[in-house]
This record gives structure tokens, sequence and C-alpha cells, in this order.
């Protein structure tokens, strides 16, 4: 285990070094791997960048990131203003059928919902909102249609792993129950299972992640 204060000078170093992020008001502390980030930042995809930025950081087991933002006058937006620029951005998204995502904006913060077919259109639809002007934070409820064929959704997903994580996926168990994929073993660092997860993902028919993977 990583003492507490090693942890958190490499979460600062890592910090300082993505030119993503300003450092200078954000706070971090340790303890026994989780990692908990404070103070704030002037936009919601620095928030975004710092929460990934201590994510990478080995030894960081979990983090929770409490990161407020504080938007620049010049960049504040009413939720009427917000909700009709995402309107834009769902309308011309070409990766997923019209109609089929929904957004609500209250006090700057966004809510998705709705239903696509993979997990990478879910990804893109947040990555994309994450980026418009005046919100301070997405929550994506944006649901996964079913279509698990079991009989060979195992092998898929093995099959991405030794394509895309040949290395982290070693020791790595996988189980399927309906649309739920349950996944054992351990890796070394956050971002090895995070390899591992955006692999299952993948899958058709995954709705649902039993994350049971350990870092040692």
């Amino acid at each position: 285990m990583i003492a507490d204060s090693t942890l958190k000078q490499r979460v600062l170093d890592e910090l300082r070094w993505d030119t993503k992020v300003n450092d200078a008001h954000i706070g971090v502390t340790a303890s026994d791997g989780s990692v908990t980030l404070s103070g704030h930042v002037t936009s919601f995809p620095e928030k975004f960048a710092a929460g990934e930025a201590a994510k990478r950081v080995r030894g960081v087991l979990a983090v929770a990131d409490e990161i407020d933002v504080n938007l620049p006058t010049d960049y504040r937006r009413d939720d009427s203003n917000i909700a009709e620029r995402i309107a834009h951005v769902l309308e011309w998204n070409v990766s997923i059928p019209d109609n089929t995502v929904k957004a609500k904006v209250q006090g700057g913060f966004v809510t998705l919902s709705g239903e696509v077919e993979w997990q990478h259109q879910r990804d893109h639809v947040e990555q994309q909102v994450r980026h418009v002007a005046g919100i301070k934070g997405v929550s994506n409820r944006i649901a996964l249609k079913a279509h698990l064929t079991q009989a060979d959704v195992k092998k898929k997903i093995e099959d991405a792993l030794r394509r895309s994580s040949e290395k982290e996926a070693e020791g790595i168990r996988i189980s399927v129950s309906g649309d739920t994929v349950t996944l054992e073993g351990h890796v070394k660092a956050f971002y090895e299972r995070d390899l591992i997860k955006r692999a299952v993902w993948a899958a058709p028919g995954v709705r649902h992640i039993i994350d049971n993977i350990r870092i040692s």
C-alpha cells in the first residue's frame, strides 16, 4: 500500500502536469488508496479532466470528485439557453437515431435519458454534451437496449480484451447472466480496469457490469 502522503503528492503532480487542468484551486486528500478532490474550477470539462487525471495515478483505487464548478460571469447561461444548445448537439449527432436521447437541465446540471444500442453511443453523447457552455455537471441515465446473445457474448468479450488490453486482462474472470456481466480478478492500476470495462461495454447487449475487479 502506498503511503497517503505519497499518493497525495502523485495526484497533485499529475494535476499540475495536465494542461487541461488549472490545479491552483484544487485540493487533494488521500486515505488508503481513496482520493478526494475538492476546491473549484471554471468549467465542467476541467472538473472532468481533473477526475480523469487522478484515476491515471498508480495506487489510486477510488476517486471522490467534490470539485465545484464556478463559472465566470461571461460563461454563465440560463437553463433554457443550455437546453437549446444541447438540443442542437443531439440533433446533429449522427451516431444516434433521432429522438432516442432527451436532456433535462436544472440549475446548470444536465440529466440525459433515453435508450441507445451501444455503450459507445452513450459515452459519445455525454462527451459532446460535456462541452456545452454553461453546464455544471452531467448525469448520464441513458439506457442500453437488450439484445444479448449469451451463447457467444463471453467469447466476444474475451476476444476484445485480447485485442485491446491483453496484458491487463490476465487473471480476469468473466461470467454472463442475462444482460449482466460480472468481472472478477485483479489489475495493477485504475486505468487498466477502465480498459477492461470499455472492452466489455463493446459487446452487444451488455446493460450492466458488476465490477469486482481489485486493484493491487
